[in-house]
Protein backbone atom coordinates (compact mmCIF):
# COMPACT_ATOMS: atom_id res chain seq x y z
CA UNK A 1 0.00 0.00 0.00
CA UNK A 2 1.22 3.84 -0.17
CA UNK A 3 1.81 5.82 1.89
CA UNK A 4 -1.43 7.20 3.71
CA UNK A 5 0.20 10.54 3.91
CA UNK A 6 -0.07 12.92 6.67
CA UNK A 7 -3.48 12.67 7.85
CA UNK A 8 -3.62 9.04 8.48
CA UNK A 9 -2.00 9.45 11.86
CA UNK A 10 -4.58 12.47 13.16
CA UNK A 11 -8.23 11.16 11.83
CA UNK A 12 -8.73 10.60 15.33
CA UNK A 13 -8.80 14.29 16.21
CA UNK A 14 -9.26 15.82 12.14
CA UNK A 15 -12.48 16.92 13.59
CA UNK A 16 -11.46 19.03 16.65
CA UNK A 17 -9.22 20.56 14.93
CA UNK A 18 -11.61 21.76 11.97
CA UNK A 19 -14.30 22.49 14.31
CA UNK A 20 -13.83 26.00 13.82
CA UNK A 21 -13.67 26.16 9.58
CA UNK A 22 -17.33 26.42 8.86
CA UNK A 23 -17.24 30.05 6.87
CA UNK A 24 -17.13 27.75 3.63
CA UNK A 25 -19.34 25.01 4.43
CA UNK A 26 -22.44 27.36 2.77
CA UNK A 27 -20.56 28.43 0.15
CA UNK A 28 -19.80 25.14 -0.98
CA UNK A 29 -23.21 23.48 -0.23
CA UNK A 30 -24.92 26.54 -2.67
CA UNK A 31 -22.69 25.78 -5.37
CA UNK A 32 -23.27 22.30 -5.75
CA UNK A 33 -27.04 22.60 -5.26
CA UNK A 34 -28.05 21.12 -8.83
CA UNK A 35 -25.23 19.41 -10.19
CA UNK A 36 -24.89 17.29 -13.08
CA UNK A 37 -23.56 14.05 -11.83
CA UNK A 38 -21.72 13.23 -8.94
CA UNK A 39 -19.81 16.13 -6.64
CA UNK A 40 -16.27 15.44 -6.95
CA UNK A 41 -14.47 16.85 -3.65
CA UNK A 42 -10.46 16.39 -4.03
CA UNK A 43 -9.00 16.27 -0.26
CA UNK A 44 -12.76 15.03 1.45
CA UNK A 45 -11.42 14.18 4.53
CA UNK A 46 -13.65 13.29 7.01
CA UNK A 47 -16.59 14.84 5.13
CA UNK A 48 -16.44 18.36 6.60
CA UNK A 49 -18.05 19.40 3.27
CA UNK A 50 -19.00 16.16 1.46
CA UNK A 51 -21.87 15.33 4.47
CA UNK A 52 -23.40 18.69 4.23
CA UNK A 53 -23.46 18.26 0.14
CA UNK A 54 -25.23 14.75 0.39
CA UNK A 55 -27.82 16.06 2.99
CA UNK A 56 -28.86 18.45 0.09
CA UNK A 57 -29.35 15.93 -2.07
CA UNK A 58 -26.24 15.74 -4.38
CA UNK A 59 -24.03 12.55 -4.79
CA UNK A 60 -20.44 12.64 -3.65
CA UNK A 61 -17.51 11.09 -5.30
CA UNK A 62 -15.09 11.83 -2.29
CA UNK A 63 -11.49 11.43 -2.67
CA UNK A 64 -8.62 11.42 -0.01
CA UNK A 65 -5.02 9.84 0.13
CA UNK A 66 -6.18 8.73 4.07
CA UNK A 67 -8.20 5.12 4.60
CA UNK A 68 -8.21 6.41 8.19
CA UNK A 69 -9.67 10.42 7.26
CA UNK A 70 -12.18 8.61 4.68
CA UNK A 71 -13.29 5.53 7.73
CA UNK A 72 -14.25 8.29 9.65
CA UNK A 73 -15.73 10.03 6.45
CA UNK A 74 -18.40 7.15 6.03
CA UNK A 75 -19.46 7.15 9.47
CA UNK A 76 -20.42 10.88 9.15
CA UNK A 77 -22.39 9.90 6.31
CA UNK A 78 -24.13 6.91 8.10
CA UNK A 79 -25.08 9.14 11.00
CA UNK A 80 -26.72 11.50 8.68
CA UNK A 81 -28.56 9.51 6.97
CA UNK A 82 -26.31 9.97 3.81
CA UNK A 83 -24.02 7.00 3.34
CA UNK A 84 -25.80 5.74 0.33
CA UNK A 85 -25.27 8.73 -1.20
CA UNK A 86 -21.41 8.90 -0.76
CA UNK A 87 -18.43 6.98 -2.22
CA UNK A 88 -15.52 7.06 -0.90
CA UNK A 89 -12.20 6.41 -2.89
CA UNK A 90 -9.08 6.28 -1.59
CA UNK A 91 -6.61 8.57 -3.82
CA UNK A 92 -3.76 11.00 -4.59
CA UNK A 93 -4.31 14.29 -5.59
CA UNK A 94 -0.72 13.86 -7.25
CA UNK A 95 -2.26 10.79 -9.06
CA UNK A 96 -5.36 10.98 -9.41
CA UNK A 97 -7.74 7.91 -10.61
CA UNK A 98 -10.44 8.90 -13.58
CA UNK A 99 -12.76 11.14 -12.40
CA UNK A 100 -16.43 10.59 -13.15
CA UNK A 101 -18.21 12.89 -15.56
CA UNK A 102 -19.35 15.68 -13.73
CA UNK A 103 -20.25 19.88 -13.83
CA UNK A 104 -18.71 20.23 -10.23
CA UNK A 105 -15.89 19.26 -8.84
CA UNK A 106 -14.68 21.57 -5.36
CA UNK A 107 -11.65 20.88 -3.44
CA UNK A 108 -12.17 22.79 -0.13
CA UNK A 109 -9.80 23.87 2.97
CA UNK A 110 -6.60 24.42 1.11
CA UNK A 111 -6.33 20.36 -0.07
CA UNK A 112 -4.42 21.90 -3.48
CA UNK A 113 -1.46 23.21 -1.40
CA UNK A 114 -0.50 19.77 -0.63
CA UNK A 115 0.71 19.66 -5.07
CA UNK A 116 4.39 20.41 -4.70
CA UNK A 117 4.76 22.17 -7.85
CA UNK A 118 3.27 23.47 -10.75
CA UNK A 119 4.11 20.31 -12.84
CA UNK A 120 1.85 18.48 -10.03
CA UNK A 121 -1.02 21.15 -10.33
CA UNK A 122 -1.07 21.35 -14.11
CA UNK A 123 -1.52 17.05 -13.67
CA UNK A 124 -4.13 17.73 -11.47
CA UNK A 125 -5.74 20.47 -13.65
CA UNK A 126 -6.05 18.69 -16.84
CA UNK A 127 -7.84 15.90 -15.18
CA UNK A 128 -10.35 17.97 -13.72
CA UNK A 129 -10.51 19.61 -16.90
CA UNK A 130 -10.76 16.03 -18.31
CA UNK A 131 -13.65 15.23 -16.26
CA UNK A 132 -15.50 18.36 -16.17
CA UNK A 133 -18.83 18.27 -19.03
CA UNK A 134 -19.40 21.64 -20.57
CA UNK A 135 -19.91 24.97 -18.14
CA UNK A 136 -18.49 22.56 -15.32
CA UNK A 137 -16.74 24.42 -12.59
CA UNK A 138 -13.69 23.23 -10.14
CA UNK A 139 -13.98 25.45 -7.21
CA UNK A 140 -11.46 25.72 -4.36
CA UNK A 141 -9.45 27.32 -1.95
CA UNK A 142 -5.52 28.40 -1.14
CA UNK A 143 -3.82 30.91 0.04
CA UNK A 144 -0.42 33.10 0.33
CA UNK A 145 0.30 34.47 3.34
CA UNK A 146 1.59 37.98 3.79
CA UNK A 147 5.00 39.00 5.30
CA UNK A 148 2.74 39.62 8.48
CA UNK A 149 1.23 36.57 8.68
CA UNK A 150 4.64 34.96 8.39
CA UNK A 151 6.16 37.54 11.35
CA UNK A 152 3.05 36.70 13.56
CA UNK A 153 3.24 33.03 13.18
CA UNK A 154 6.76 31.60 12.21
CA UNK A 155 7.64 28.98 14.57
CA UNK A 156 5.69 29.73 17.15
CA UNK A 157 2.94 27.34 18.22
CA UNK A 158 -0.67 28.46 18.63
CA UNK A 159 -3.15 26.94 20.50
CA UNK A 160 -6.72 26.53 19.45
CA UNK A 161 -8.86 27.91 21.87
CA UNK A 162 -12.06 25.80 21.58
CA UNK A 163 -10.29 22.67 20.73
CA UNK A 164 -6.85 22.74 22.55
CA UNK A 165 -4.94 21.46 19.38
CA UNK A 166 -1.80 23.02 18.19
CA UNK A 167 -0.38 23.71 15.32
CA UNK A 168 2.91 25.63 14.19
CA UNK A 169 4.20 26.37 10.53
CA UNK A 170 7.82 27.15 9.64
CA UNK A 171 7.45 29.19 6.98
CA UNK A 172 10.19 29.90 3.41
CA UNK A 173 8.88 32.55 1.68
CA UNK A 174 11.56 31.98 -0.84
CA UNK A 175 10.40 28.15 -1.36
CA UNK A 176 6.85 29.40 -1.48
CA UNK A 177 6.73 26.80 1.65
CA UNK A 178 5.73 26.07 4.92
CA UNK A 179 6.23 22.38 7.04
CA UNK A 180 3.32 22.49 9.63
CA UNK A 181 3.32 20.66 12.49
CA UNK A 182 -0.16 19.81 14.14
CA UNK A 183 -0.21 18.30 17.95
CA UNK A 184 -3.39 16.91 20.02
CA UNK A 185 -2.67 14.95 23.46
CA UNK A 186 0.29 13.36 22.16
CA UNK A 187 -0.83 12.61 19.02
CA UNK A 188 0.47 14.74 16.00
CA UNK A 189 1.54 14.96 12.85
CA UNK A 190 3.71 17.03 10.17
CA UNK A 191 3.67 17.90 6.26
CA UNK A 192 5.28 20.68 3.77
CA UNK A 193 2.52 23.07 2.10
CA UNK A 194 3.51 24.75 -1.01
CA UNK A 195 1.61 28.25 -1.58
Amino acid sequence: MSDPGPYEAIAGFYDRWCDEVVEDVQFYRALCLGCDGPVVELGAGTGRISVPVARDGAPVWALDLSPAMLARLRERAAAAGVADRIETVVGDLEALPALPATDRVISPFRALLHLPDDAARRRLLAAVHAALRPGGLLAFDVFEPTRADIRATHDRWITRAASGVRERARWDPEAGTFDLDVRFRGEGTSMRLSY
